[in-house]
This record gives structure tokens, sequence and C-alpha cells, in this order.
């Protein structure tokens, strides 16, 4: 087809349209595209973290410390549970918790293996040491205890026992419990603290 061809089409239908009274049709706009807001677009509120349960430690039960004191003694674990109000497994439990309980053929046995501060005459003066599990430190108690009465009664046969004792620290050294009454009575006459003030468990592992 030719351009001339073309161009009087063109022309005759722009004739026919003014003929008729047509409108001439616009070009079409291309429409833009509306960014839609959604609700993620939007940043949530900010608020606080809701503590977990569960995350606060629960304060332990003293009546723990005197069921592992009782057992040491030669106590059974159910009969040191229904003195404190425990049932054996609840105590049981308990102690298989903190690494204190172990197995001898039918019965349940303190693995003690605690540290514990505890003031002890040696050396010529009263020093804290460190000593781990029960045994040292009923040592040393029994110890003091004897010197306490050595003290009050001068009477030098409650010492026997304790000569050339020693006990050793949770470092591995050893200390000589101390016997000599002239030292014993100079311990005694200074200002120092009560045995109960400085005694404590430093460590359940």
């Amino acid at each position: 087809m030719s351009k001339k061809a073309g161009g009087k089409r063109h022309r005759k239908g722009e004739a026919q349209r003014k003929r008729k009274g047509r409108p001439k049709p616009r070009p079409r706009r291309k429409l833009r595209k509306v960014r839609q807001v959604t609700n993620r677009s939007r940043r949530p509120a900010r608020t606080r973290p809701k503590p977990k349960r569960g995350s606060r430690r629960a304060k332990p039960d003293p009546r723990l410390k005197i069921a592992v004191r009782e057992m040491n003694r030669g106590r059974s674990l159910s009969s040191a549970a229904r003195a404190l109000g425990f049932s054996s497994k609840t105590l049981q439990l308990h102690l298989r918790r903190k690494r204190l309980l172990t197995r001898k053929g039918n019965r349940w046995v303190v693995n003690d293996k605690q540290l514990r501060r505890i003031p002890t005459m040696t050396g010529g003066r009263s020093r804290v040491i460190i000593v781990r599990g029960y045994a040292p430190a009923r040592l040393v108690g029994e110890h003091h205890n004897a010197v306490g009465e050595f003290v009050r009664t001068n009477d030098i046969t409650v010492l026997m026992p304790f000569k050339g004792r020693s006990v050793r620290s949770a470092s591995g050294r050893e200390f000589i419990l101390e016997t000599d009454p002239n030292v014993l009575h100079r311990i005694a006459a200074m200002d120092s603290p009560q045995f109960h003030e400085i005694y404590k468990i430093t460590s359940t592992t």
C-alpha cells in the first residue's frame, strides 16, 4: 500500500467523523501505581519483654543443710526426712540434684565434698582454713570443743585425743592441731570471733 492511499483513508475518516459530530478520541494515559501501605510496613510499638517464668532462683531450703548434717552423723535418709518433714523421695531428689547422695549397698549415704570455712587452732594461733567435706570439719569442731573445756576446767586430758593429729585443707596443706596448754590459754585470751561466726559452707560441689 502506498503512502498516498494511506493518507487518503485517514483524511476520509476525519471527514466522516466531523460530519457525524463525534469527538476526537483522547490518548490513553498510563495510570500510576499507588503503593499500598500495609500493616507489615508499620513498625510495631516497643514493649518490654516479659520475664521468663522460673528465671529467679528459689532460695535453698535450710532444712536440706540439716538433713546433710544428720546423715553425715550416721542417720539414715528416711529417718532424716521424717524428722524434718520431708518424704524420703523428696529428700532423695533434692540431694541427688546437689550431687550429695550416693548409694552404698542398700543404703543411701551422703557424698559430702562441700567446701567449709572453719577456724582452726594451729601453729600457735587461730587461723581460718578451707576444708573439703564433713570429716575434717568435724575433727576441727571436736578439737575446738575440747579446747573450750580445757580452758574452763584446766583438765589437760581432754586434749590428749588430738595430740599429733592434723587436718588437711582443700589445697592439700596439712595443719597440726594445737595441744600446748600455755599456747591454748594465750589463744583463748585473745579477742577473736566465735567459732559459729566463722564456720560456713562456701560451696555445694
